[in-house]
Parts: structure tokens; sequence; C-alpha cells
């Protein structure tokens, strides 16, 4: 199939979005960013798109989900509502990396910078960020073409973070996480890109693996959490 209709949902930080695709594509896609909303509106804001385009379910090919790592809460959510749409419809389920997105979205948002007359630098390397609470984020190193080169890693900043790979050429930070980093590192190399997770970050991925067919198993596919869950002490005791 060459052009498939996919549904492609995020969840992994604190905004959330949904995209329908055809091809290399976005047809129409909707976001909010605001905290703790992801179980109040996904669902609506999916049902939403696919009305206001007047696809229905049983046209797309595929749903796509922003895998891991990020918020535990928005990513079951994401993951609960891409597998109940699997199930209802008997639609193959395609997950995508939460980083992986944020890279390919700064890709696109750098190569408008240049084309507008901006910043010139060649960039060696990008490294998106999702923040994981107090001084660490979830990252890994990708090309300037936003391929992952190395490992998911949960990681704790401080001035010496990725001071290797700053030695070797301009770095993108970008993601919710990045900007921790900003405040340790004056170094000239680095270059902060302020970019919110967004479903269209996904498509390119997403199409690869559609056409591979590389799916999930919609029965046993969970989120890639990364780290374990740990609840936090309420402020307000009941007893």
């Amino acid at each position: 199939m060459s052009d498939p209709c996919l549904l492609l949902i995020e969840t992994s930080t604190v905004a959330c979005s949904v995209a329908i695709s055809r091809g290399e594509k976005i047809l129409a896609s909707k976001s909010l960013n605001e905290e703790k909303a992801h179980a109040r509106v996904i669902a609506p804001m999916t049902m939403g798109l696919i009305t206001e385009t007047g696809i229905k379910i049983s046209e797309i090919d595929a749903v796509v989900v922003s895998e891991g790592p990020g918020s535990y809460t928005g990513l079951r959510v994401g993951v609960s509502l891409a597998k109940g749409i699997c199930y209802g419809a008997g639609k193959p389920l395609v997950s995508v990396s939460s980083l992986e997105l944020l890279s390919i979205l700064a890709v696109e948002k750098y190569r408008d910078i240049i084309t507008a007359g901006g910043d010139q630098e060649n960039v060696a390397h990008i490294v998106p960020m999702i923040d994981a609470r107090r001084m660490e984020v979830y990252s890994m190193i990708c090309d300037k073409e936003g391929n992952p080169e190395s490992e998911v890693e949960a990681k704790v900043l401080d001035h010496e973070s990725f001071s290797d790979l700053l030695s070797k050429g301009r770095v993108i930070f970008t993601g919710d996480g990045s900007f921790k980093f900003k405040g340790l590192t004056n170094n000239p190399n680095a270059f902060f890109l302020e970019i919110i997770s967004d479903a269209s970050g996904m498509l390119k991925p997403a199409l690869e693996k559609f056409r591979k067919g590389q799916f999930e198993d919609v029965a046993y596919f969970e989120p890639f959490y990364l780290k374990e869950f740990i609840a936090g002490v309420p402020k307000k005791r009941i007893f």
C-alpha cells in the first residue's frame, strides 16, 4: 500500500496530540499543552478529529502511538486508547519512540531556521530530552538527520554532561527536559531548540515500520517506561 492512512496518538509529555496522515502528509491534527489533561481530552480529541476529517475508523490502516519513555500516566492513557481502537476496529498497532519523534521535529524546525536565513552553523548531533523530574532526563543521541545513534537512558544532568559530544561539534538539545541542561552549560556548541512533542513527529518512522510490517502485539504491548513508577507522598493526609 503506497499511501496508508494512519492515526497517530502522542501522550508522552505534558502535551498531548493526535493526527491523521495519508502517505507522507499530515491531513489534520489537534493538540493541547495542559498538565494532567491526557485522560480527560485525548479520546474526545481523537474522535473529534476523525469526525472533522470525515475519515472512518475502517479507512485507517494502522494506529500509531508514542511508546515512551515519558510521563507514566500519559503513556498509559495513550497506549490504552490506541490498543482499544486496534481491538475494536481490527487494526494493527505501530509504536514510535517518544525521543525519536522529538529529534525528527527538531530536524524539521532547524531546517526552517536555515531556510529563513537564520543560524547557519552545521549541526553534528541532536539530543532529545524528556523531563524525568529533578535534574534527571530521558535522552538519547541522534545524528543530524534525527536517526538514533545510542540507547535511551535516564541521565542525571551536571556541568560535564555531553562534554565529549560537544567537543566534536554543535549539538541541538530539545524537548521539555533540555532547558534543565541550558542552566548548567555555557558551551558555545550547545544550541537549545524549543519544541513541544507532537504526533506529527511520528509519521516518518511509523511509515517505515508500517511498510515493513513491524507491528506490535496488541494484546501484550506495554509502554517503555525505562524506570519503575514510584508514587509520590500525598501532601495532605486523610487520617
